[in-house]
């Protein structure tokens, strides 16, 4: 009798031991009406926080495959089998800026509840200042005429002075991660009256095209591109050119032109190509070493940008489906 009232003791601390948390089984984390947020168990902590971004996935309606997989193994003549599942977003929505509100680890399970806030970029930006008198006003030219800057001039009330630089903007003491999306609001067509930039709006994926640029002054010529991952192509830099002197690149008798590329994940993509015409040489060779693939270089196009400030600047989208 004593044996089995000792078993039944055990029995019943490794069941309220394996019990999750009561935050978790009621749901009870508060949540504003813009936030929220998704629950996720597991064994390790970071598929407990992937679980809980598929749980504010449904909310939100995003698409996030789960596949799973089952393997068998054999071992003296013994079977274990093990599920596995991978979890892919298939989504245009980014869940930037989730964050662990909570979290406990019983019995070896890890419990996490997640929050996201459901707001545009501009308005989560907005949020972390309560006091926007003390924020210098942005000055350049080029980002005033952005969507990102327009955006982030209706939550201030003005064009706050931004700087980008590793795939983060920072606005005054704080920094916040840009996502593709924000990368694609950076992209402006702009015209110059002083540079004529002539270049194809929609392209086909591996097709060959050339560019044309005429400027009205002379200076020092720079074309690059920029890509939505944020990589950047330096086609050249600070060619001497002359007042109404017309130029296309690559050179026509030698080349079949550039041509448009798509990686094998991608089904489109905007790309952005600009003709800076500057009055001093400028040192845009700095990009000639970035490259996305290499976490070195990544995502510092943001430099490109103060360096055009004072120069004149032509920019155009332009639309690659396969």
């Amino acid at each position: 009798m004593i044996l089995k009232t000792i078993l039944l003791g055990v029995t019943l601390l490794s069941t309220l031991q394996a019990s999750p948390p009561s935050w978790y089984v009621k749901n009870s984390i508060n949540a504003k009406n813009y936030e929220y947020i998704g629950y996720g168990e597991a064994k390790s902590k970071e598929r407990a926080k992937k679980l809980a971004r598929v749980d504010i996935a449904n909310s939100l309606h995003i698409d996030i495959k789960v596949s799973s997989e089952l393997k068998t193994s054999q071992q003296n003549d013994n079977y274990n089998e093990s599920m596995q599942q991978k979890i892919e977003e298939k989504t245009d929505i980014s869940l930037d800026g989730v964050e662990v509100v909570k979290s406990s680890y019983a019995d070896g399970i890890y419990y996490v509840a997640l929050k996201y806030i459901n707001l545009p970029f501009a308005k989560k930006v907005k949020m972390q200042f309560r006091d926007v008198t003390k924020i210098a006003k942005e000055s350049n030219h080029y980002l005033k005429k952005t969507l990102l800057l327009q955006e982030l001039k209706k939550e201030f009330g003005f064009y706050p002075k931004v700087n980008i630089s590793r795939g983060n903007l920072l606005i005054a003491d704080k920094s916040f991660k840009i996502s593709k999306d924000t990368v694609k609001k950076l992209f402006s067509s702009q015209s110059s009256r002083f540079i004529k930039l002539k270049i194809p709006l929609r392209l086909e994926n591996s097709e060959y095209y050339f560019v044309e640029v005429e400027s009205k002054k002379r200076g020092y010529l720079t074309l690059l591109q920029i890509y939505e991952d944020g990589g950047t192509s330096l086609l050249f830099s600070n060619k001497k050119i002359k007042k109404g002197e017309k130029f296309e690149y690559p050179n026509r008798e030698e080349y079949d032109g550039l041509q448009a590329y798509l990686t094998k994940t991608q089904i489109k993509a905007k790309d952005m190509t600009m003709a800076i015409v500057c009055k001093e040489k400028k040192e845009f060779d700095y990009f000639d070493n970035i490259s996305i693939y290499n976490e070195k270089y990544a995502k510092l196009y943001g430099k490109i940008f103060d360096m055009i400030d004072g120069c004149e600047v032509s920019s155009q989208i332009v639309d690659i489906r396969r």
